[in-house]
């Protein structure tokens, strides 16, 4: 959970190290995001606008009071099913400041000269997150990353 002054602890760095790595997928596992080392990248661009540092701080917060990331090793030791699952619920719970973390690590991720070409959309299926659920009605629209989503209710 990060400091009272919003900066984040030791802990904070290696779950979101690991959160990275998990959010995009990589051709191999040099090239995955937190084994890049772009995560200092990631936490100065959040900290660039008021509204993108509190999506940052919100997101490790969430993933701070996940009870299943208590076990020994954290988030870190976690399957990659229950990753994906923490991070799910987090984006169901806090689904505009996720969606904003998520945007600025595709940004952060491609923009690295070491990375593969940006895809043109998110919606292969290797991708997990930021995805339309199949059975949504298309009234309600919000920006997720780089592109429009639409949902028609929202918790």
């Amino acid at each position: 959970m990060p400091t009272q002054d919003g900066s984040l602890t030791d802990a904070d760095r290696v779950t979101l190290g690991s959160v990275l790595n998990h959010l995009i997928p990589a051709p191999d596992a040099e090239l995955a995001a937190g084994t890049l080392g772009i995560l200092d990248d990631v936490v100065e661009r959040a900290g660039r606008e008021k509204s993108s540092r509190s999506a940052l701080i919100r997101v490790v917060d969430a993933l701070s009071l996940d009870l299943t990331a208590h076990a020994v090793g954290g988030f870190a030791a976690m399957t990659g099913e229950e990753q994906s699952g923490a991070l799910l619920s987090i984006e169901n719970t806090l689904p505009a400041e996720f969606s904003l973390f998520l945007g600025i690590v595709r940004d952060v991720y491609y923009e690295d000269d070491r990375t593969p070409t940006r895809p043109d959309d998110f919606d292969g299926d290797d991708e997990v997150f930021g995805k339309v659920p199949e059975d949504a009605d298309i009234d309600q629209t919000r920006q997720r990353g780089d592109r429009q989503v639409n949902r028609s209710s929202e918790a």
